[in-house]
């Protein structure tokens, strides 16, 4: 499609063909998605550049039919210039409720097209005729057959859309929109109406016209909206029917038809005009105080909402934490619910070739090992005969004393002297114990005493030589420890060694360990650690969620704060509230709450209150610094309170 040909320079390249319709062209008007809300089923388009020149806003009002988004784009083709000669005409998209097989949805003639509340942005181009912003908003149709819970959802959307911060702050008209030849009865409108300004207050009659559609003869509608005790300031004949009349006639009828629809045009353009002249003039209804008001209640409703949520979480927590308590105890008390017995069993092992052990019979254990194999006999004999020669030559030599007690000294002595030979010296004595004592008797004989004497030493001699032989072998090959003489002493034997058996089997522990298993203390162990478990997550997921539930009662306290200040600034000093008795009503309906919960939601919001003075609206609304001081009281609160 080529681009559209129009005379008006600044909306070159902004219009896109629609339709045309005997000779009469429509182009939609390319508008900038501002702000679209699903939900609510509002949004806000605009037109042009934006810039800094005062904004006129016009706020529409009427039942199903009436001809509201008529209106919108006869505001529109007048505001750009467009005349009757012109063959083309500008347009708004509608959002409309298509039929077919996507929605299943037919539209009937008593229910609106128009599902949205649309805001229309018109800025000022150059050559535009007022040098202003203009907003006009469409809303649905009321009054139509979808029933009292569709108007009612209008009005709240209508509610919700003029207190967002996006929506105006102020009104300059409102236009009740209905057919010039109607002679309903316009008792729900007035009620409409009534709802209105309820919203905007008692100023609202100010702003009030009546937007008389279709209106090719002297309106009627005004008396009958006059007569259901409505207010208006006054009344518009908009003859939008003319405005997408046909240009294409037959000759039989074009030139008196023509006349007929320049008319027309022309007397409804005067009305246009004289719409406009009066709304540059029109008084100002604020929206933003009862926006402020709005915004007020609903950050009241949040902060109860959220302090009720924190008082419930710090109760959880409180709960948790006696869980905890009670299944630690359970846990501990059952903690023995298996018994370990230990069964030790003793088994002989044979050790290596050469090599023996010393085991104990009365300890039944190995008490030293390993012992290597014996090493040089021979020699060990050599030395301990070389021992008992010299020990055996000393005791003879002392048996010349003569006395039979001496013989015994004597022998003892040799030992003694022998070095090697003296650490057997006491076992000698007890061995040949009685031959010394025969010795004894004889040696009153004299010198035949002196002989035995010797024959007696190198007996002794001999003896104590193959002890002597037999230690020296021992102290080569076992790991005995000195200085406890003859008793054990390894792994806590007090036995004597001599004791000990020489064997080439060593004695071997084996532990086994079994384990009992007490089955109902298991299972309330079992279930102890697993409630203990799930208190702890819970009270650690609780913890996170308070944390948050804290910043979320901050922040609405703090738009509390502010919002009250606000009020009091821009109404001058006429809407004066307190915040602090603003706490105290929420204070007062959390009260009515859960009797567990109370006590912390009243606490939260004492201290609260306590932080109002340190909210800082000098600056601005800086909502994020004084959120970070009031958490810093707030912190004051335990996470189990």
């Amino acid at each position: 499609m080529d681009e559209p040909q129009v005379n008006i320079s600044y909306l070159k390249g902004k219009l896109t063909y629609h339709s045309e319709q005997n000779g009469l062209k429509r182009y939609l008007i390319k508008t900038k998605v501002e702000l679209r809300n699903e939900e609510n089923c509002t949004q806000i388009l605009s037109i042009g550049k934006p810039n800094n020149l005062p904004i006129k806003c016009v706020l529409l009002l009427g039942e199903t039919g009436a001809g509201k988004t008529t209106v919108v784009n006869g505001v529109i083709n007048y505001l750009y210039g467009v005349g009757y000669h012109d063959n083309y005409r500008l347009i708004v998209k509608e959002e409309l409720v298509s039929t077919g097989p996507t929605t299943g949805v037919e539209r009937m003639e008593t229910e609106s097209q128009t599902d949205y509340i649309s805001m229309y942005i018109l800025y000022h181009q150059q050559g535009m005729k007022y040098k202003c912003n203009f907003v006009v908003i469409d809303t649905p149709g009321l009054a139509d057959t979808r029933g009292t819970q569709h108007q009612n959802n209008v009005m709240k959307h209508l509610e919700e859309f003029l207190t967002t911060d996006n929506s105006i702050d102020s009104l300059h008209c409102i236009g009740l929109v209905a057919k010039a030849c109607t002679n309903r009865d316009f008792t729900f409108q007035k009620e409409i109406l009534n709802e209105v300004i309820v919203l905007l207050g008692n100023n609202v009659p100010e702003i009030t016209n009546l937007f008389a559609t279709f209106a090719v003869e002297k309106p009627v509608v005004d008396q009958i909206v006059r007569n259901t005790g409505m207010n208006f300031i006054d009344m518009f004949d908009f003859d939008n029917g003319v405005l997408f009349a046909p240009h294409r006639l037959s000759d039989s009828v074009m030139e008196e038809y023509r006349f007929v629809l320049e008319y027309r045009w022309k007397k409804m353009q005067k009305q246009y005009g004289n719409f406009f002249t009066a709304l540059m003039n029109a008084p100002t209804v604020s929206v933003q105080i009862l926006k402020e008001k709005k915004l007020l209640q609903r950050s009241l409703k949040e902060l109860k909402l959220h302090v009720e949520e924190l008082a419930r979480l710090l109760t959880a927590i409180e709960t948790n934490k006696k869980k905890l308590i009670k299944y630690e105890l359970q846990e501990a008390r059952n903690r023995d619910w298996r018994q370990e017995r230990r069964i030790t069993r003793r088994n002989r092992l044979e050790v290596p070739e050469g090599f023996h052990a010393h085991n104990c019979p009365q300890c039944y254990q190995t008490c030293i090992f390993p012992c290597p194999p014996v090493k040089d006999d021979q020699n060990a004999g050599i030395i301990g005969g070389l021992a008992g020669v010299l020990g055996g030559s000393a005791a003879g030599a002392a048996a010349t004393q003569a006395t039979i007690s001496s013989v015994a000294a004597a022998t003892r002595a040799a030992a003694s002297s022998s070095g090697v030979a003296a650490s057997v010296g006491g076992w000698v004595t007890r061995v040949l114990g009685g031959s010394v004592a025969a010795t004894e008797m004889v040696a009153t004989a004299g010198i035949p005493g002196v002989l035995v004497g010797g024959m007696v030493g190198i007996t002794i001699g001999a003896v104590a030589g193959a002890a002597c032989g037999k230690m020296i072998t021992q102290a080569n090959s076992c790991n005995f420890s000195s200085g406890r003489g003859d008793v054990c002493g390894e792994r806590g034997c007090l036995h004597s060694l001599s004791q000990h058996l020489t064997e080439r089997e060593r004695i071997v522990e084996q532990v086994n360990v079994k384990y009992e298993i007490n089955d109902d203390l298991k299972e309330l162990y079992d279930v102890a650690v697993s409630k203990k478990n799930d208190a702890m997550a819970k009270i650690v997921s609780g913890r996170q969620k308070v944390i948050l539930k804290k910043r979320q009662a901050t922040e609405d306290f703090v738009w509390i704060v502010i919002r009250t200040k606000t009020l009091t600034r821009i109404s001058q000093g006429l809407q004066q509230v307190n915040p602090s008795e603003l706490l105290d009503q929420v204070i007062a309906e959390v009260r009515l709450g859960h009797p567990e919960h109370i006590h912390h939601g009243i606490h939260v919001l004492n201290l609260l209150k306590k932080s109002i003075k340190m909210v800082n609206v000098s600056d601005g609304e800086d909502v994020s610094g004084n959120c970070d001081m009031v958490m810093k009281l707030m912190e004051n609160i335990p996470h189990e309170s």
